[in-house]
């Protein structure tokens, strides 16, 4: 390429990164919040076409196509722009010779825009680079993990019948409820009615639910389950649609249509509380027409209380707008062993200042207590260790976790009103010891460009998880085996991968140990 053809190469790449990371960027941070396609320039345009792709997806997909597709469309642009610039400077040789020339430049250049387009947008978004470090990567792998089985391996006998043994107030609410309270994302059918009903026959007098769980299923399942009952318990929803959040400047009479919505899946006329919920921005916390509509609902009797969830970048300075406000009774934060530092002095903040009530969400940290089975004292369940450490804080009221099987509520509530000491604390030791270097994050891609060879190194150590920490032991296998390129080819490689994982992961050796677990037969990795 002459030096005129790589000054407009360079110049539509430099144009990539901006436009991936202002607006491609913006958009994928919105997308990663959930908020509904009412959020997005078109979105129910966009949201048509991720629908033509993804069809059995119950989620805003309008973001995805619009971070996603102004990356393409920079990288197309770039190619037309760069091969015409290309083949002006060829005008003099053979046409077939011109045209090759001007499509391999383009060719080079759109790579080139795609590339690093993609990289300013997932910079931006999963990173935090120009947003004060506040990026998804943390939160998406440290709070939401691996989607295991989240009861111990024994339904023991001694946690049959457990009760509920303490109960609290909520912060300015006034109202007394259990310190382990309902969580409905994963409810199904006839059987999520029979775990919500045992609940509450247990004691259990707080139920949070949402519209996006489960695809408006878990508020219809509630619904039918509470019937006569509705006076039992303190009721939770959101202000969303079945696909997403309302986005900060949706019209008033929006926000009281997904409330009336929620009423009737609820089969009630009233919620106790609605949350913002997901908050990851200013704007949709303090949204005038949400606040609107929320004393329009109050006084109308619809709903008694507003309050917040937060399990994102900016959950800190989201919580510390809240409290400045004073218009929020309850906040519900992401809360474990090992978050975030400083959380701590928030919530004591939001205690001490305004009255909170403070609810703990994503309390188990991944649930990954499967590597736990065979440490000798893990006499009790990992989510009674973890349960118990969250209710040591006297600030938070409760900590609420997702109740879908009946075992749950009898191992769950076990842990209600116990003290937390030393065998919980060694048991969250060895959890921590037992992820650290083995447990791949998900939506990280440290090391996807690593292996010389392709390997798709994420997915092998993925399938790994599927085998050793699900437990899906031939799912995992015959996904191994459906791999164009596996961990074979790490044998006698010399590791380029090393030092590639953010979370200290000995790449190599977890390969090498993937594949001789996950191949059919035994490994046939050479010796």
């Amino acid at each position: 390429m002459s030096n005129r053809t790589v000054r407009t190469a360079l110049i539509c790449i430099a144009c990539a990164a901006i436009l991936g990371f202002f607006f491609s960027g913006y958009y994928l941070i919105r997308t990663f919040i959930g908020l509904d396609p009412a959020a997005f320039p078109a979105g129910d345009f966009f949201q048509a076409i991720g629908s033509l792709f993804l069809p059995n997806i119950a989620v805003t997909t309008a973001g995805v196509v619009i971070s996603l597709g102004s990356v393409l469309l920079a990288a197309v642009a770039t190619f037309f722009i760069v091969r015409r610039d290309a083949r002006s400077q060829s005008i003099d040789e053979a046409s077939r010779r011109s045209f090759l020339t001007g499509s391999l430049a383009g060719a080079a250049g759109a790579i080139g825009a795609a590339a690093v387009g993609g990289g300013a947008m997932a910079g931006r978004a999963l990173l935090g680079i120009g947003n004060e470090g506040r990026g998804w990567n943390q939160p998406l792998s440290e709070i939401f993990g691996a989607r295991v089985v989240k009861t111990h391996p024994e339904w023991k006998s001694a946690w049959k019948g457990s009760r509920v043994q303490r109960y609290g107030r909520l912060g300015r609410t006034g109202f007394e409820i259990s310190d382990i309270v309902m969580g409905t994302g994963p409810l199904k059918g006839e059987e999520g009615e029979r775990v919500v009903n045992l609940a509450l026959d247990r004691g259990v007098n707080y139920i949070d639910t949402a519209p996006d769980y489960s695809g408006a299923a878990s508020e219809t399942i509630v619904g039918r389950a509470l019937g006569s009952r509705r006076d039992e318990v303190f009721l939770t929803t959101k202000w969303c649609t079945p696909i997403g959040h309302l986005p900060a400047g949706a019209p008033v009479a929006d926000y009281k249509e997904v409330i009336h919505e929620s009423l009737r899946r609820l089969r009630t006329d009233h919620v106790d509380l609605v949350h913002v919920h997901s908050c990851d921005e200013i704007d949709r916390l303090m949204d005038p027409n949400m606040h609107e509509a929320f004393d329009l609902l109050k006084a109308e009797g619809k709903v008694s209380y507003l309050g917040f969830s937060s399990h994102t970048p900016n959950l800190v300075q989201v919580a510390g707008q809240a409290i400045d406000s004073g218009r929020f009774d309850v906040m519900m934060l992401a809360y474990h062993h090992g978050i975030w530092p400083g959380l701590n002095d928030v919530i004591a903040r939001a205690v001490a200042e305004q009255d909170m009530g403070i609810v703990a969400m994503k309390t188990l940290k991944g649930a990954r207590h499967r590597g736990l089975e065979d440490y000798e004292d893990f006499a009790e369940s990992y989510a009674q260790a973890a349960l118990k450490w969250v209710n040591a804080n006297p600030n938070v009221s409760c900590a609420v976790i997702s109740m879908f099987e009946m075992q749950q509520v009898d191992e769950y509530l076990y842990a209600s009103g116990k003290q937390l000491d030393e065998r919980d604390l060694a048991i969250l030791r060895e959890y921590d010891e037992r992820i650290a270097g083995t447990y791949c994050s998900p939506h990280c891609g440290d090391c996807s460009d690593s292996c010389p060879v392709g390997v798709p190194i994420a997915d092998v150590l993925r399938h790994r998880m599927y085998f050793e920490d699900y437990g899906n032991e031939k799912q995992a296998m015959s996904l191994y085996a459906a791999l164009e390129k596996n961990a074979s080819a790490c044998v006698g490689c010399p590791a380029p991968c090393a030092g590639s994982c953010s979370h200290g992961l000995s790449i190599q050796d977890r390969m090498l140990g993937a594949h001789e677990m996950l191949s059919f037969g035994g490994s046939d990795v050479p010796s």
